[in-house]
């Protein structure tokens, strides 16, 4: 008979309980875990990295460990260069996004954007900045730039909810495609404080230009992803 390592039996102990709804949001400090499951906290460290490598867990550098929904690491990480729909479809149905609107002004659009988005200099334009949450962690910091003659009517109430849902389900028009460019940045100040992240971890940066499907650009957004939740996947067509 094969003897499973202490770790692994403590680890199956944790899942138990978070199970139980013993543990909400995050597992307690390695030390109270120690102490809870009667062990060293190099098997409550092992147990953690294995119940990671299940899914189970997110070990967040500084902000502890983080308990997952199903599916959440593939929802938090993933996105498909190949599919355009906004980040609230993606995730519908899971309960676990909140949006929180850092700004949200009318300006007249830049040099840049004039060009990208095909408007006149007279043109406003919607100015957003939103922090998107997945169970209440800071997963990706946007910057969105929308033509109000394109898309109106967009309110707080909208970008709490989902921009992409307003603008197919009350405005009636189509998603379709977007042009991106990828990087990878050092972060910035709003980054460090939004995504809470430190000074050298980098940051994973998508910048689009997303069009209806008549042709019309309606969007252009650099959006700033935490390094170990900004992955994208390239399918071949």
């Amino acid at each position: 008979m094969i003897t499973r390592p202490k770790y692994i039996k403590i680890a199956n102990k944790i899942e138990e309980d978070i199970l139980m709804h013993k543990y909400q949001k995050e597992l307690p400090h390695i030390d109270q875990l120690a102490a809870d499951y009667a062990t060293s906290k190099v098997t409550i460290v092992k147990a953690i990295r294995f119940l990671s490598y299940q899914n189970v867990v997110k070990p967040i550098r500084g902000h502890g460990t983080l308990i997952l929904t199903e599916k959440e690491v593939e929802i938090a990480k993933k996105d498909n260069a190949n599919e355009h729909v906004g980040f609230t479809e993606r995730i519908k149905n899971t309960a676990l996004l909140t949006n929180h609107i850092v700004s949200f002004d009318l300006r007249e659009p830049t040099d840049k954007e004039v060009a990208l988005l095909k408007i006149s200099r007279s043109d406003l334009v919607y100015d957003i900045i939103r922090q998107r949450l997945l169970s209440d962690f800071p997963v990706r910091l946007e910057y969105t730039v929308m033509p109000v003659k394109v898309v109106p009517g967009i309110t707080e109430e909208v970008l709490r909810k989902s921009v992409y849902g307003y603008i197919e389900n009350t405005l009636h028009l189509k998603v379709g495609k977007a042009n991106r460019i990828l990087r990878a940045d050092k972060p910035d100040a709003y980054d460090q404080l939004y995504l809470k992240c430190s000074k050298t971890d980098p940051v994973f940066e998508v910048e689009q230009v997303c069009y209806l499907t008549n042709g019309i650009p309606f969007e252009y957004s650099q959006t700033r992803n935490r390094y170990d939740h900004g992955e994208l996947t390239l399918n071949q067509v």
